[in-house]
């Protein structure tokens, strides 16, 4: 699917919530209606360290900097699509999470709040889904806030612990005989 920003031109596979989620963000009523918004936004536009170009994120809010991730069951149980067998629906499980977790883990090291909107979310709205958009930039920004790790205190000299055994010199350009 290419990169869109009307969510009216989705593929015809693209899931109800999906859909839903585009017309929420981009509705007259949305606080997100000013933002440039897309959908399938590679990961490596977001994380120019990603080390693919195939993998996308459901929407992207660009002046906010925010993700939006539509997980459906296949990210958080085994299912058989298309009559497959469950060792290879098993498989597949895997390799969803783990996908999951390296663009989770892309967006958030490129500083990008991500959201994730659960198959189950029936009753989301504008209300619901500008809430996790809150949240997840309340914790992006609780990340760039944090201190850095406190150096260490440099000793003074009489609690510097020299060390006992000697160690040898070297002697440059020093004459033979």
């Amino acid at each position: 699917m290419k990169t869109s920003k009307i969510p009216t031109q989705l593929a015809k596979n693209a899931s109800k919530l999906h859909k839903r989620v585009g017309r929420l963000l981009t509705s007259e009523d949305s606080p997100y209606k000013f933002y440039e918004i897309r959908q399938e936004y590679r990961v490596s536009d977001v994380n120019v360290v990603y080390k693919s170009n195939r993998e996308k994120f459901d929407w992207a809010i660009l002046g906010l900097n925010v993700v939006i991730e539509i997980h459906g069951q296949q990210h958080y149980k085994a299912i058989r699509f298309g009559g497959i067998d469950i060792e290879k629906a098993i498989e597949n499980f895997k390799r969803r999470q783990i996908l999951d977790a390296q663009k989770q883990q892309a967006a958030e090291e490129a500083g990008w709040a991500y959201v994730v909107v659960k198959y189950d979310e029936t009753n989301i709205d504008i209300g619901v889904l500008t809430d996790k958009i809150a949240r997840a930039l309340e914790a992006v920004s609780e990340d760039i806030e944090k201190p850095f790790k406190q150096k260490q205190k440099i000793p003074t000299r009489g609690e510097y612990k020299w060390p006992t055994k000697k160690i040898p010199s070297r002697k440059f350009n020093s004459k033979k005989n």
